[in-house]
């Protein structure tokens, strides 16, 4: 096991840890060259319009997933900076919905509560919250299902600025996170994952799915490493 303490420690068995030794999982995969950062669904009606309990954010907002939210706001907040500072891709995605959430499709029945305010686009809901807003030159990515690879213009993208490197931040964790992240190892990026950026309502969901993530699909490291790797990056021309 990684010998620092990780925050999947209390949720593993002893056979856990005993399979997890003996069969090499979790190597590092290691960074690329040509890297962007990616925003997931970090919006208001995730984070809440302040750290607060989540219980009571629930009572405003049915996706919330309580403080740590804007806990991992201010971490992303300083990648988002270097990122700006090197001209490098940012990348968001905006998960909303039509009002008569026809656009939702099965998730419907099995994750919407009767009818869903806090989900229509265009709203103080689904909007980036204030302290990592998107600039003019940033790419939006509009989505309606867990990957951001699915059914949108994603990978074009990528493929058109070159990029070998995702570094991945935002919610939640078990899903829209976890999804991007296994179709961006599936693709063959660098997958990157600073651990204290991600976020989910499910303290075991969330601690579980980045235990999986690291054993298999992605890197889930310090933010510390991934900022040290950012500020050594060159600075990237300008995209024509």
């Amino acid at each position: 096991m990684d010998e620092r303490p990780r925050l999947w420690d209390r949720f593993l068995t002893e056979r856990d840890r005993q399979v997890y030794a003996a069969s090499g999982y979790g190597k590092r995969g290691g960074f690329g060259s040509r890297p962007a950062l990616f925003i997931i669904d970090v919006q208001y009606n995730f984070c809440g319009d302040g750290p607060e309990d989540i219980l009571d954010g629930l009572r405003t907002y049915r996706t919330h997933c309580g403080p740590e939210a804007w806990a991992a706001v201010a971490h992303i907040e300083r990648l988002l900076l270097l990122a700006r500072e090197k001209n490098l891709p940012i990348f968001y995605t905006e998960s909303a919905r039509r009002a008569d959430l026809r656009d939702s499709g099965v998730q419907v029945g099995k994750n919407h509560r009767g009818h869903e305010k806090t989900v229509i686009e265009g709203t103080h809901a689904t909007r980036v919250v204030a302290p990592l807003a998107p600039r003019p030159q940033d790419y939006l990515i509009g989505k309606r299902k867990p990957s951001c690879f699915f059914g949108t213009l994603f990978m074009s993208q990528l493929n058109f600025l070159d990029v070998d490197t995702l570094i991945l931040t935002g919610c939640t964790t078990s899903g829209c996170l976890r999804a991007t992240a296994v179709d961006a190892y599936s693709y063959n990026f660098k997958t990157i994952i600073p651990e204290e950026t991600a976020f989910d309502r499910f303290e075991a969901s969330h601690a579980i799915n980045l235990f999986d993530l690291n054993c298999k699909y992605a890197d889930v490291i310090p933010t510390d490493e991934v900022a040290a790797y950012l500020s050594a990056c060159p600075a990237r021309a300008e995209t024509p």
